[in-house]
């Protein structure tokens, strides 16, 4: 895993008065820790396990939003995340002190140190904690970094986060079954290694009897590897519902790159008998695209 040199890398126009609307009344007590811990910075690590307690663990609310360069879904953050975020930001705190926050953290510190990513300038300290997120099955902390905003896409376009580094975290999503949707704008991040890693587990899954992820069928249809096609045409005949909703979707975006006849003649072949009025939508656009 490697990071650009630091004039590659992009740094989020971001601000405190961003999360201070946020943050609302709560702004003023999260001025005050800004200020204790600017005068002494030996204050972080002792201020910064108490944020829960202080300000709660209650959702922001207000579904998604952009904050600077940043786009979050706030339904998924909750108060002592902002603040956290807040407090680090207010203060300037760097790679190190961000480590040294989460290398001794409990599970919910951790959590509000992935999820204050979101507000911080991109930087070393954004690959290095998604690269410990590779190390660790913990689905919270999955989840608080990879989930409910666009951190991955933000890092791998400003040339921080390398495609292996991002197809590994990828990966663990499908590994750990959650949804691709909650990654916002992951889908950019499709490439036809990454397609073949999912194609693979999928067979593995497959051979075992176990459920395969749902979005693989969606990945391999924005980055195309071998197999692909036949997998996504496959997918049309599937029990579970969201499979074949999922393979009508992979469908679509292979086509608007690449017109394949045998793919409308497919939709066509299924229309008839596909029960399920969402699917149906997705094959009667597919069985137009010739």
């Amino acid at each position: 895993m490697t990071a650009a040199p630091a004039a590659a890398m992009v740094f989020a126009p971001m601000s405190t008065s961003d999360l201070q609307n946020l943050l609302g009344d709560a702004a003023a007590q999260a001025d005050a820790l800004v200020a204790e811990v600017s005068e002494d910075r030996k204050r972080l690590p002792v201020v910064f396990p108490g944020l829960g307690r202080r300000f709660g663990k209650q959702a922001i609310g207000g579904g998604r939003r952009r904050v600077g360069d940043a786009e979050v879904d706030l339904d998924a953050f909750r108060t002592c995340d902002l603040a956290a975020a807040y407090v680090l930001l207010g203060c300037g705190a760097d790679e190190h002190e961000l480590w040294d926050l989460f290398a001794h953290g409990d599970i919910e510190e951790r959590a509000m140190i992935l999820r204050s990513l979101n507000f911080l300038p991109l930087g070393a300290a954004t690959v290095r904690l998604l690269v410990e997120v590779l190390r660790t099955n913990i689905v919270l902390h999955l989840e608080a970094a990879l989930c409910d905003s666009n951190l991955l896409c933000r890092a791998v376009t400003a040339s921080l986060c390398d495609q292996d580094t991002a197809n590994r975290l990828l990966l663990k999503m499908a590994f750990l079954d959650v949804p691709l949707e909650r990654a916002l704008g992951a889908g950019k991040c499709a490439n036809e290694r990454l397609s073949t890693m999912l194609q693979d587990l999928a067979t593995e899954r497959e051979a075992a009897g176990r459920h395969v992820w749902r979005d693989t069928w969606r990945m391999l249809g924005l980055a195309p590897c071998e197999g692909a096609l036949a997998r996504l045409i496959g997918g049309l005949e599937h029990g579970d519902d969201g499979v074949r909703e999922a393979a009508a979707d992979g469908l679509l975006a292979l086509q608007q790159n690449s017109r394949d006849p045998h793919v409308a003649a497919f939709a066509r072949e299924r229309l008839p008998r596909e029960p399920r009025a969402a699917v149906v939508e997705r094959l009667q656009r597919l069985a137009e695209s010739q």
